[in-house]
């Protein structure tokens, strides 16, 4: 399967898979050489309004490295080193009923919970000029500190300590 560019299934199939599927997704730890974590502050649910690493749902046919280095560049414009792939996985299901309507174009009523199987990647990039966000993010922060306790942050830098 070919992956579209802007790494969106059609309408009508996306909101299928999610009613019915969980989702397959990797996040992103990525690391400059100051020693930083690249965050991202959602535009979107879920996380909403929330300091998140970058990420995103693999396609078919997708490796979760190959994944991530799309997901990457998609979201931010920059290419990183894939460094580490952790080998756990982690069940992260969000509840919709405190979704306002502005999701309800993407998340139809019927759909209580959105729910994703997903792994962490360590990335590094050196000499980081420019970021170009999509349409996911509002902003960015580079830190070398965890700009969020969500307990599914927690999971992905415990899972990655010991290749940070």
């Amino acid at each position: 399967m070919k992956v579209p560019q802007d790494r969106k299934a059609p309408f009508g199939v996306f909101a299928k898979t999610v009613q019915y599927y969980p989702m397959v997704a990797v996040n992103i730890i990525l690391k400059n050489d100051k020693q930083e974590y690249l965050w991202v502050k959602r535009k979107n649910n879920p996380a909403q309004g929330e300091w998140w690493v970058p990420g995103g749902r693999l396609f078919n046919g997708e490796t979760i490295a190959d994944g991530a280095v799309a997901i990457l560049k998609n979201e931010t414009g920059i290419t990183g080193k894939l460094v580490y792939q952790s080998p756990q996985c982690f069940e992260e299901i969000f509840s919709t009923s405190q979704w306002n309507n502005d999701d309800r174009h993407i998340y139809p009523s019927e759909i209580e919970n959105v729910h994703y199987i997903a792994t962490v990647v360590v990335m590094t990039v050196k000499n980081v000029d420019e970021i170009k966000l999509d349409d996911q993010s509002k902003e960015y922060a580079w830190s070398k500190d965890i700009l969020s306790n969500h307990p599914f942050l927690n999971n992905y830098f415990t899972a990655c300590k010991d290749n940070l």
